[in-house]
């Protein structure tokens, strides 16, 4: 007798079912997205916990109206079996319960034997004592055959009726009830009729036991019967394959705004008809949550209609490495007011420069001589950036963007060089839009939403004097439709173009989101005009308008200090830059604490002035009571020449007085081409 208990309480498997399932993704309401047949190619959505009420209505009064009550075998729908099956001379009812049913799904396609039928009875009296009644319901509903490759209640609803379980009517619920019963039955053009029959007299049964009303009942039988298989939907199809391929085949609930993304998806769709003309087929588009860190919108491509076909469609370019452009000089720029190096403000020269092979260029081609250093990322001028990189060093740089989560970058300076800050190296759009939310949520630690400290390689200060420059209505030659973007919330943005216009990028960040764009092919090929404001740019600004208005960024005092600059030249101030100008005053900005700052003013020096101002003197050639002393801005004759081309406010020392000798002219001559270290091929 003990062995016989041992084994009646071992005989049951731990999991009664291991087969394989879909994997599913659901949006933060609960819709369903997307859905992947299982590997053994069944619509087997994964298990659910409860069962729909108007189904398990409909199920038990079809299958086992007594399964509340009995302790998985029901001794009176056995007897009335044996005295169905002798009247007839063959079997007409197994009398199997609803827990033997779940143990005959269980045991895979057994004969139907009497011995078979005995263990699954003892299996299902074993299974109760495990098991609540709704466990065992809902464990039914998930494997029962619906027809077809159709398993489980989900997935049955999702193909038929096209819509979750727990939004079924009463005919639909009822059709459903019946089909484990003769799957066969909902194969379109056959057995409607004895489909529609069973239905009906299920729907009668719900009447008769007072479940639904005679109305009720009338109205379920008008409804029809359903029809040709509904396909599953595909919204965020690319999010659900990133996801199968780190996680498997299971249920994913996301946080993606169901409602959000298909307007996102028409956005893409509308702009990838227009972008088709200029031969552009692919964008993708990742909206972020700043403070739960999880996507919103998922759009990793777009299928591009007037292409004529699917070009690149499959790719996930959310995940695809491609070439930075400048997105990354505002994280060189917030590194730099970081350590001290820069200011605002502060001149940074904007000349030609040759690095052994490398010469870069603006991408109006053309020189400023030398500009602040926050149009290094509002304009996002190259050279400049290039001459900033290699000031703070390539190695230092990589280091930075490591620790900001850009996992592509994982060579050395020797691979990468100057570029780097260019779109020399590659990286995925996932990884700046997280670049951005760490720096987002790096400045809302001051605000009261967030409860923990974020991590980040630049400080709150840095990312705060970066944000606001983002803001900033200066934009480059290849942003210079950038007032057309309707957009009146305030928002840090950066685009970017990488070489050969094979890459369009933008992302921008309020204190609640983080909206990245990518548009271009998949395949690498560059195309005319194919720049980040010119496609990427007015898809981010569109997606930003119909996401819900946010306010922005407190300000993190405690990491700020005040400093005072010259208003010319953006370096700390110094006594001789006001010098002779009674009328001018410093400039204060806003700055991370640093542990250094930059030299004070080196272009205002004090010239010695003839007594009308008309030339420079020296003691030779002027007394010295007569001299005016006054403070002038003086850059390096390389700058000074191109800067005076757009700068027509600009004043160039006064000549040097015709008696003036010796080296008093010295060090006015710079030799632009060729630099030092260049090697000069002359003619034999």
């Amino acid at each position: 007798m003990a062995v016989l208990l041992v084994w009646y309480l071992a005989c049951l498997p731990r999991h009664l079912f291991n087969n394989p399932v879909c994997a599913v993704l659901e949006s933060g309401d609960g819709t369903l997205l997307g859905a992947r047949i299982a590997a053994d190619g069944q619509w087997r959505f994964p298990a659910i916990d409860t069962v729909p009420e108007k189904f398990e209505k409909c199920i038990v009064t079809f299958e086992d109206k007594r399964f509340r009550r009995h302790f998985g075998v029901d001794p009176l729908a056995v007897g009335r079996a044996l005295r169905m099956n002798a009247a007839a001379g063959k079997v007409r009812s197994g009398a199997s319960t609803i827990t033997m049913q779940t143990i005959r799904l269980s045991r895979g396609d057994k004969p139907r034997t009497i011995g078979e039928k005995i263990i699954e009875s003892i299996l299902a009296t074993r299974l109760e004592l495990r098991c609540s009644k709704d466990r065992i319901l809902a464990m039914y509903a998930s494997n029962a055959p619906f027809g077809s490759n159709v398993i489980g209640l989900p997935a049955a609803a999702w193909r038929y009726f096209g819509r979750p379980a727990d939004e079924l009517s009463w005919a639909e619920s009822a059709t459903l009830a019946v089909l484990p019963n003769a799957p066969a039955l909902i194969h379109p053009g056959k057995n409607r009729d004895k489909l529609l029959a069973k239905r009906n007299s299920l729907l009668d049964k719900l009447c008769a036991a007072g479940i639904i009303d005679g109305e009720e009942c009338r109205l379920a039988k008008d409804e029809p019967l359903p029809g040709k298989p509904h396909p599953m939907p595909e919204t965020a199809y690319h999010y659900l394959e990133t996801l199968r391929l780190e996680g498997g085949d299971k249920l994913y609930r996301s946080k993606i705004d169901y409602g959000l993304q298909m307007r996102a998806e028409a956005i893409l769709e509308r702009h990838a008809g227009v972008f088709a003309t200029n031969g552009v087929n692919n964008i993708a588009a990742l909206v972020v949550d700043v403070h739960r860190g999880e996507p919103l919108i998922y759009c990793g491509n777009v299928r591009n209609s007037e292409s004529g076909g699917d070009i690149g469609h499959e790719v996930d370019v959310i995940r695809a490495p491609r070439s930075s452009g400048s997105t990354l000089k505002p994280l060189l720029y917030g590194a730099m007011l970081d350590e001290g190096s820069i200011l605002p403000g502060m001149l940074i020269a904007d000349t030609p420069f040759h690095y052994k092979d490398f010469s870069p260029n603006n991408f109006n081609r053309t020189f400023d001589g030398a500009v602040p250093a926050r149009d290094v990322i509002r304009r996002s001028l190259n050279v400049p950036a290039v001459r900033m990189l290699q000031e703070y060093g390539i190695d230092r740089f990589i280091g930075v963007l490591q620790e900001a989560g850009f996992t592509t970058i994982t060579r050395g300076a020797e691979v990468y060089g100057l570029s780097l800050i260019l779109g020399g190296a590659e990286i995925r759009l996932c990884d700046l839009a997280e670049a951005y939310r760490r720096m987002a949520l790096l400045l809302d630690d001051y605000g009261t939403r967030s409860a923990g400290k974020a991590v980040f390689p630049l400080s709150a200060g840095a990312v705060w004097c970066t944000f606001n420059e983002l803001t900033g209505v200066t934009r480059p030659e290849e942003e210079g439709d950038w007032q057309s973007f309707s957009s009146t919330r305030k928002v840090a943005w950066k685009t970017g173009t990488s070489y050969g216009n094979r890459d369009a990028w933008s992302v921008g960040v309020t204190p609640d989101y983080v909206v990245a764009v990518w548009a271009g092919n998949c395949d690498g090929e560059g195309r005319p005009l194919l720049t980040g404001v010119g496609y990427a740019a007015p898809v981010m600004f569109d997606i930003f308008n119909i996401l819900p208005p946010t306010g922005w960024f407190s300000t993190p005092e405690n990491d700020l200090i005040e400093v005072a600059t010259c208003p010319q030249s953006g370096h700390p101030v110094s006594d001789i830059c006001l010098e002779g100008h009674p009328e001018a005053s410093s400039d204060t900005v806003l700055v991370p604490r640093a542990p250094r700052r930059p030299d004070l003013c080196p272009y205002h020096r004090i010239v010695h002035l003839s007594p009308d101002r008309s030339c420079q003197v020296d003691s030779d050639c002027c007394p010295v009571s007569e001299m005016v002393n006054v403070s002038w801005f003086v850059l390096p004759p390389v700058q000074e020449w191109y800067y005076m081309r757009s700068h027509s406010d600009y004043r160039r020392l006064p000549p040097l007085h015709p008696s003036m000798t010796g080296n008093a002219g010295s060090g006015i001559i710079e030799i632009i081409y060729p630099q030092a270290g260049m090697t000069v091929a002359s003619p034999v």
